[in-house]
């Protein structure tokens, strides 16, 4: 399957185009103004995350994706990476360079194992493409992505243990503070964002901060996937604004319970 050819025919890249005419700072503003949240389950706002990132001189600084998705009856991230990789890549490339980080990560739950072949390929695609690799659309920003495999712990999905488990320990979380934000992947500045979350950047970027946080509710914005599974009459991934009540989703969506 060729993946990008296919993204880029919807607009894919428009938002990395756009991002790297920006400073990361004015990324950064973007982001807050949208008033996206975390899409891994916490619902801390995204932009203020990232304001957090230290920028001590000298010393490299880390996105890391959580796509470690083990809790029971969710598969909203295997569906983005499996049928749109490029989303995540584009997401990745923008935030990555909103928090100069020159190398970044996605950690991958091990049973994904079909999945790191199309991230893996992805990646590719946007390398031979000039959007991954030296100097970005001559921007000089160096960007890449590595794939991680996990392997199946649970407790992997929080960031710590994400993070201890990347590299090569075993998933045991740690005391904070100190904060990934300060002192993170290998004792850097890091940050750790969900697949979904990242997912929403081309959508900001194209269509600015304001348009996004115009969608949903006052508190947060946006929209969410919902993974509805076998149990429901109508299974699938639905996506939603926020604020939408659960009654709509089990009924009207889902058709109900068998």
């Amino acid at each position: 399957i060729r993946y990008y050819e296919a993204y880029r025919k919807t607009g894919g890249y428009r938002a990395v185009e756009k991002a790297l005419k920006m400073t990361p700072d004015e990324l950064v503003e973007e982001v807050k103004k949208s008033g996206l949240r975390g899409r891994g389950g916490a619902g801390f706002p995204a932009g203020m995350k990232w304001s957090f990132i230290a920028k001590p001189e000298g010393v490299p600084r880390h996105l890391v994706v959580n796509a470690d998705e083990s809790e029971p009856g969710t598969f909203k991230d295997r569906y983005l990476m499996e049928f749109i990789p490029h989303i995540l890549i584009e997401g990745m490339i923008v935030s990555s360079f909103a928090l100069g980080s020159n190398n970044s990560y996605i950690y991958i739950r091990g049973e994904y194992a079909w999945i790191v072949d199309i991230l893996e390929q992805a990646i590719q695609e946007a390398r031979n493409n000039g959007w991954l690799g030296k100097n970005i659309l001559g921007s000089g920003f160096d960007c890449d992505i590595h794939v991680q495999r996990g392997a199946g712990a649970y407790i992997c999905g929080e960031e710590t243990a994400l993070i201890e488990s990347l590299e090569g320990k075993r998933g045991n979380p740690r005391i904070k503070p100190p904060f990934p934000a300060i002192k993170g992947l290998w004792g850097c500045p890091t940050v750790v964002n969900n697949v979904e979350t990242l997912a929403c950047l081309p959508y900001i970027m194209q269509h600015g901060g304001a348009q996004y946080a115009s969608i949903g509710t006052e508190k947060s914005s946006g929209t969410k996937l919902i993974s509805l599974d076998s149990f429901f009459n109508s299974p699938g991934i639905y996506e939603v604004d926020m604020g939408t009540p659960l009654r709509f989703v089990i009924e009207e969506l889902g058709k109900g319970f068998k």
